[in-house]
């Protein structure tokens, strides 16, 4: 007969301890160097631990890059939940919030967005966003097809999310302030098209 494992509460709570650690030391080790230098032994020595220890909680490098996707989503206001719970009207406040959080985690949130690695990982852990964000306009934009309705969301998450806050910051210079009353504008004429029934 197999002998059954049992893990304590302790222990489980000194796993998850760990986990976290090793993870914030991943994210402390991003914001510090970037993540090319990002491996496992360095964010053990970092952490105090040993590679061994790192390596049970996370046994490659790709999954350590999920640990700190996982952790840095509500940071940035990225997670599933608020982008699915928004409402269109509030779309225009979420550029002002959102790049507030882009711009207070920007030195980890701008090597994480260079990294191929690291792109890799998010695009394969999120599933599909769009039947989400269109469930968010469906009420805002009764008669649109779901592709429609797949297609206006994007264009409105694309404006809240990090890769516009990036291009208006570094290529359009504009600082978190004009950028955010920028977006703002433009997801005020966007929803406004889309409640007045615009067919365009």
């Amino acid at each position: 007969m197999p002998s059954r494992r049992y893990e304590s509460p302790v222990r489980a709570a000194q796993r998850e301890a760990t986990g976290a650690r090793i993870v914030e030391t991943a994210i402390a080790q991003i914001a510090e160097h970037g993540l090319d230098e990002l491996t496992i032994p360095a964010v053990a020595t970092a952490a105090g631990l040993s590679p061994a220890t790192v390596y049970r909680h996370f046994p490659t490098l790709d999954d350590l890059l999920l640990g700190v996707l996982a952790r840095m989503r509500p940071r940035i206001g990225q997670t599933r939940e608020r982008l699915a719970g928004v409402r269109p009207d509030r779309l225009a406040a979420l550029a002002r919030e959102n790049y507030a959080s882009y711009e207070e985690h920007a030195d980890v949130l701008v090597p994480l967005m260079e990294s191929r690695a690291f792109n890799r990982v998010r695009v394969g852990s999120e599933g599909r966003r769009a039947p989400l964000g269109a469930a968010v306009f469906r009420a805002a934009a009764p008669g649109r097809t779901e592709r429609e309705l797949e297609a206006l969301a994007g264009v409105a998450y694309l404006m809240v999310g990090p890769v516009a806050w990036r291009w208006l910051r570094e290529t359009w210079g504009l600082d978190a302030e004009a950028a955010s009353r920028a977006t703002e504008w433009a997801i005020g004429v966007l929803t406004a098209a889309i409640e007045e029934g615009d067919p365009s």
